[in-house]
């Protein structure tokens, strides 16, 4: 029921919000999952998500180049591919840009729209938009199961929380020590 962010970035304090510089994934007080700019919200799930003690492996591929607008941005809950929005935009986006990113928090929300919940395995490849098979796989069950991730990550890409180690947890574990 609260506005909950995932994965954020944004501008430096004192500069004014724009759809250029703000991204942000999170769970809007609707219970949809929405990626939204400043101003424009460009994607916004149909489904909701109300069971709050339920596993949701959530993978967002954006590939701004590619030809065909509608795979531009792909998103995946527990390895299926969401394809009903009640909002379908694309944009250039503020990730991987010179800006502050946070993981848990929502800048759109106030004070900050820290999530309630637990993170773990937090990945940002940069250079590839990958699709859920490359986190995780269903089981003989039906059952989707995460994975760890074994290709490259990219210039800025990371991997954090995988509690690897409890004493350094902001600890990048992909090699860029991007902490």
């Amino acid at each position: 029921g609260g506005s909950e962010g995932i994965f954020d970035c944004r501008p430096a304090s004192g500069s004014g919000m724009t759809d250029s510089n703000l991204t942000v994934l999170y769970f809007d007080t609707d219970n949809e999952l929405k990626l939204s700019g400043a101003v424009t919200e460009w994607r916004s799930t149909s489904q909701v998500f109300r069971d709050i003690s339920s596993f949701y492996h959530i993978v967002l591929a954006v590939d701004t180049t590619s030809a065909t607008a509608a795979d531009r941005i792909k998103l995946y809950i527990n390895g299926s591919e969401v394809t009903d929005f009640g909002s379908n935009n694309n944009h250039e986006f503020a990730w991987n840009l010179a800006s502050k990113h946070a993981i848990g928090s929502n800048t759109l929300s106030t004070p900050t729209g820290h999530i309630n919940a637990y993170l773990a395995d937090i990945y940002f490849i940069d250079g590839s938009a990958l699709d859920a098979t490359s986190f995780g796989a269903f089981d003989d069950n039906g059952v989707w199961q995460a994975a760890a991730y074994t290709g490259t990550f990219g210039t800025n890409g990371f991997h954090l929380l995988d509690f690897a180690n409890e004493s350094t947890v902001g600890h990048d574990s992909s090699g860029n020590e991007n902490d």
